[in-house]
């Protein structure tokens, strides 16, 4: 199956997502690799998942690791890319060996000036900006037209706000990079409800 734009699923945690997804056709799947976060792959997990897909890029997820610390994280990690969940400096990114996909948070009161700047500064160190949020939850005419702006001018992941209803519209009108996506637990080992993903992937097939 072929997707119409580029996905990342973050908090990939079992092997049902991890198969599911590389089969609908997901270019990127985020695996947190940082310990005491939230779903946790251990590199014994890790090892056993990523054994099982091909053709997928496999994404480290960090939230606050100190950068001398990755190095040695990659040699139990083989990862193609790295997601920064909080900004790191430049002079860090420069230490980086891999790709990175550089996680931004915004709100109702971003100021969008400010933003371009800062992606502006960091672009040259970046793959992508996955821009996300906390706060909002949907995609209305202000937040639709600030993505707009930003995916004109930079390789932009949409990390919220997308729904079955407004997928296929979002990246028809802003025209980002792609969009990022969340997996989840499984119910029981082996057995997975996928009907929120299906139900976008549906909205992605090319």
């Amino acid at each position: 199956m072929a997707l119409s734009t580029i996905v990342l699923v973050n908090q990939i945690s079992n092997l049902s997502d991890a198969r599911y997804c590389a089969g609908m056709g997901v270019e990127m799947l985020g695996f947190s690799v940082e310990e005491n976060t939230p779903a946790y792959t251990s590199p014994e997990a890790f090892k056993e998942i990523s054994g099982w897909v091909a053709g997928v890029k496999l994404v480290g997820e960090i939230d606050e690791m100190p950068v001398e610390d990755i190095q040695p994280l990659l040699q139990k990690y083989p990862l193609d890319m790295l997601q920064l969940n909080t900004v790191f400096l430049i002079e860090e990114l420069e230490q980086i060996p891999l790709p990175v996909i550089l996680r931004v948070l915004i709100d109702k009161d971003t100021d969008e000036q400010n933003l371009l700047q800062f992606l502006e500064l960091y672009q040259p160190h970046v793959e992508y900006f996955l821009i996300d949020s906390t706060e909002l939850t949907s995609i209305d005419s202000a937040t639709h037209g600030l993505l707009s702006d930003l995916s004109a001018k930079y390789s932009v992941l949409i990390g919220f706000g997308l729904t079955k209803e407004n997928t296929k519209e979002a990246i028809e009108k802003i025209h980002p990079a792609g969009i990022a996506l969340k997996g989840g637990q499984e119910i029981r080992p082996g057995f997975k409800d996928f009907d929120e993903l299906e139900e976008i992937f549906e909205q992605l097939e090319d």
